[in-house]
């Protein structure tokens, strides 16, 4: 008799041999395998006892998947239409407060933005009449560019304030169905100008329609503005007392209701197409936050310009532009009681860093350019105008945010590398002083220190920054803060801001900025001054050549400082991620606008 252990021992000798024979066993090939009507080859089976004896092949290892061992997994998402620019990428989706862009994108390098929100369209109609026989070939081309001047405008004004501006002209009313019956009646230019912008707009649809001396003349979170760029109620079209005209707000069914029943009453005396409307399909509200600048508003309020125009439209257009400009630069600067802060943390280090913001804030406080200084809109006849004050709209530099509506903040974000630098005084910073003698995402945790109350330094990075993503662009962000990254700015010292950056800015504030400006921004006046925040100005011009340098390194395809930005960014997860934000969200702002922009060039009579 077999021993119990040798039996044991058999057992797994013969199990292991089964194993062997099973894991190695194979078909037997085909000898002579005969081909089949389509040309292929056909396999012989095994013939006898073989064909029991032959065991199917198991699959390859790479072959033969088990779930449960690899973990899920999820493919970048497409790349939208329109989202880089330069260096700069972006994915517009809902989720985009998310403390990491990647974990969505899985793309280091792109951004996770907010979708942009719809912009409504307002329309005007413009149809320039000029009499050759009057006018001479240069005072054509005067009129034509102060036109165009109040056009660019009232386009600024409007975009500024979340709408999408649409200049109509005739080509727009011939398109309607209506217009080969108005076309038989024989109207005063005035009335059939009139006419035919209503043509226009209902040709296009839903939206509203403008005169183009209608300007916003408010801050952007007002509630008038808020519900006109939502819509208005589809039951009625909108329009705005003692307006006469200047801005209607409807649905396209409505304007095409009202269409229909004022051109069958129009006749040949006619003076408004709007009073033979019906009136309950209007619904009157307050313009509290609209300027318009008509004819008699203009000779009581502002005869000079009155007057110019009288002698001379184009001068006297221009003249209204200056006017209108300086009126919506003073309603910003009464808008922020708080005034301006230049957002500054290190303030030891950080003086060249923020002085272009600095140098913009100093231009936006300014009295601006008026042909009737001191006075006010026609909205607003108890206004505050510039220079009236004992003191001026104040700066201020603090080191945190502070999220209020009555103070406006221009933040400008360093790249970690450039910060660190900065820090240290030296470009040449080592891997081991990134990590033994610097915070992790210092930036961060400096400007979200006020809005986290006194347990505020116990939250994490991520935390701080997905605030710092609503500061950016969050419902109340475009009211009351602009950034931009240090990396954009001059790194000269004294230099004044970029012609181009000055011109996106317009577009965001809706008028234009002084330009040419001889402030000093350490010695102009407020008590906030550079000056005044770093006694010492030693050292300054070292802080620009730093930032030119790490500018410099950051774009370097040289590895030894590829690999010192890539620890600067890997150390400062956090700071990475608020800078690559700000630098898409100013990007697709940018492309946005411009892509706006060249689908109107050949309608807008103005120039870009």
């Amino acid at each position: 008799m077999i021993p119990h252990r040798s039996t044991g021992l058999l057992a797994i000798i013969v199990f292991v041999a089964l194993l062997l024979f099973i894991f190695s066993s194979s078909p037997v090939p085909d000898p002579d395998p005969e081909p089949t009507a389509e040309g292929e080859k056909k396999k012989q089976e095994p013939a006898g006892p073989r064909k029991f004896l032959t065991v199917p092949q198991l699959p390859s290892l790479p072959e033969f998947h088990l779930p449960s061992f690899r973990p899920p997994s999820h493919e970048a998402p497409p790349e939208q239409t329109n989202s880089t620019s330069g260096e700069a990428k972006w994915f517009s989706n809902w989720e985009w407060l998310n403390p990491f862009s990647s974990t969505i994108t899985l793309d280091e390098d792109r951004s996770v933005l907010p979708p942009l929100p719809e912009r409504r369209a307002i329309y005007t109609y413009y149809n320039p009449k000029y009499n050759p026989k009057k006018y001479s070939a240069n005072d054509l081309k005067k009129n034509q560019n102060s036109d165009g001047e109040l056009l660019l405008s009232w386009r600024r004004a409007w975009y500024a304030q979340g709408f999408r501006p649409v200049v109509l002209g005739p080509g727009d009313a011939m398109k309607n169905p209506h217009y080969e019956l108005v076309q038989k009646l024989q109207l005063t230019p005035e009335m059939e100008n009139e006419v035919f912008r209503w043509l226009a707009w209902g040709h296009m649809g839903s939206g509203l329609l403008s005169d183009f001396t209608c300007f916003p003349m408010a801050r952007y979170d007002d509630p008038l503005l808020i519900s006109l760029r939502r819509g208005t109620e589809p039951d009625f079209i909108v329009r705005f007392e003692n307006f006469q005209g200047g801005l209607f707000s409807a649905e396209k069914h409505r304007i095409d209701e009202a269409i229909d029943v004022s051109v069958k009453n129009l006749a040949d005396k006619s003076t408004s197409l709007a009073e033979l409307m019906p009136v309950e399909l209007f619904k009157v509200q307050q313009p509290s936050s609209l300027a318009y600048y008509k004819g008699s508003s203009i000779n009581s309020r502002y005869p000079e310009v009155h007057e110019k125009i009288g002698q001379n439209p184009a001068e006297g257009r221009l003249q209204l532009v200056k006017l209108i400009n300086a009126h919506l630069h003073n309603t910003f600067q009464n808008a922020y009681p708080a005034g301006l802060a230049v957002l500054k943390p290190f303030p030891q280090h950080t003086t060249a860093l923020v002085e272009p913001a600095l140098r913009l804030a100093k231009t936006l406080i300014e009295c601006p350019e008026s042909p009737v200084p001191s006075s006010c809109p026609p909205n607003l006849p108890e206004c505050r105008p510039c220079g009236s004050a004992k003191q001026p709209m104040r700066i201020s530099q603090p080191t945190s945010f502070k999220n209020t509506p009555f103070l406006f903040t221009i933040g400008t974000l360093p790249h970690p590398y450039t910060l660190v630098t900065l820090q240290k005084s030296s470009e040449e910073v080592t891997v081991r002083q990134i990590r033994r003698e610097t915070e992790r995402d210092p930036w961060l945790t400096d400007v979200t220190q006020d809005n986290l109350g006194e347990d505020g330094h116990e939250l994490s990075a991520s935390y701080r920054g997905v605030m710092f993503k609503q500061f950016v662009a969050g419902d109340q962000a475009i009211s009351n803060s602009l950034w931009m990254t240090v990396e954009s700015l001059p790194a000269e010292a004294g230099q004044s801001l970029p012609s181009e950056l000055l011109d996106e800015f317009e577009w965001q504030f809706g008028f234009k900025i002084p330009r040419g400006s001889t402030i000093d921004p350490n010695t102009a006046g407020d008590k906030e001054s550079v000056q005044n925040k770093t006694p010492s100005q030693q050292g300054v011009s070292r802080e620009y050549e730093l930032i030119k340098r790490a500018r410099e390194a950051i774009k370097s395809q040289d590895p030894n400082r590829v690999n010192i930005k890539a620890v600067s960014e890997a150390w400062n997860m956090a700071d990475t991620e608020v800078w690559r934000f700000v630098k898409a969200y100013r990007a697709r702002s940018v492309v946005e606008r411009k892509q706006w922009q060249e689908e109107e060039r050949k309608f807008a009579s103005s120039s870009q």
